[in-house]
């Protein structure tokens, strides 16, 4: 039974493979356009009168915290408007749960996708980077697990904003108030020691903080313990957000 559910919810992730293999193209700009200014503008422009961070260069410091925010927003972006396409303009749910798919089996292979978005943009990103000559150990090419760990978390939380979003618009909210302020206090920019206590402690509780973090250990091979626990934290917003998830979208579309 465990077996064949997990054929259902790989059924629903190649589904979505498919689809987005038919338009790539057009997922070209989002995935490497952006990053390549972004680290060009602010790790190289920005960074000539931001000096050293931590040690080192400011594009060497931003270059893990953009691969882990592009994981981000690929993840929330696709949970957000793409699953709200699916789950209540398209009615592709509709038609999928009558198959033998079930609910649970439907969210975890879009969890699944959502995750696999993540690792994708995670490994454009990190091909930037390294392309730019940021990225120093070999300890990176675990940022693909990473940033699919990364997506996982995010996903199961955006489903189920989107779960009970009452229309299209509101899930712009996703984004502007959920995922931006978690972009610019996450240690993406600029070292959590700069903000004040109560900041930080908020920080850490935001998922993007742990990615950031464990994302930057990668690229620079200093990992230890901390890393451990920001794993940890991930795969807890995972398994708490997408079992919550499954509720939701079971409420929503079994009223």
């Amino acid at each position: 039974m465990i077996a064949q559910d997990a054929g259902y919810s790989f059924a629903v992730w190649a589904r979505h493979r498919d689809a987005f293999f038919k338009n790539w193209t057009t997922e070209t700009g989002g995935m490497v356009v952006e990053p390549v200014l972004l680290l060009v503008v602010i790790g190289y422009g920005l960074g000539q009168f931001v000096g050293e961070v931590d040690g080192g260069g400011y594009a060497e410091f931003v270059a893990p915290g953009f691969v882990a925010s592009y994981a981000m927003f690929h993840s929330l972006l696709e949970a957000g408007y793409g699953a709200f396409l699916r789950m209540s303009m398209h009615r592709i749910y509709d038609n999928v749960l009558a198959t033998p798919v079930g609910v649970s089996d439907l969210v975890m292979g879009e969890c699944l996708w959502g995750a696999t978005r993540a690792a994708m943009s995670s490994v454009a990103v990190l091909s930037v980077a390294a392309a730019l000559g940021l990225v120093s150990s070999p300890w990176a090419l675990l940022i693909l697990p990473a940033g699919f760990l990364t997506g996982l978390a995010f996903y199961g939380l955006g489903l189920c904003y989107t779960s009970v979003a009452p229309s299209i618009a509101s899930v712009n909210n996703l984004v502007s108030i959920f995922a931006l302020p978690m972009f610019y206090v996450s240690g993406v920019f600029f070292p959590l020691s700069a903000l004040p206590k109560a900041v930080q402690i908020i920080a850490w509780a935001l998922p993007l903080t742990p990615a950031t973090y464990l994302i930057r250990g990668l690229f620079m091979g200093e990992l230890g313990p901390t890393h451990l626990l920001a794993v940890l934290e991930l795969a807890a917003y995972a398994a708490v957000f997408t079992t919550l998830a499954v509720r939701l979208v079971r409420r929503r579309l079994q009223p």
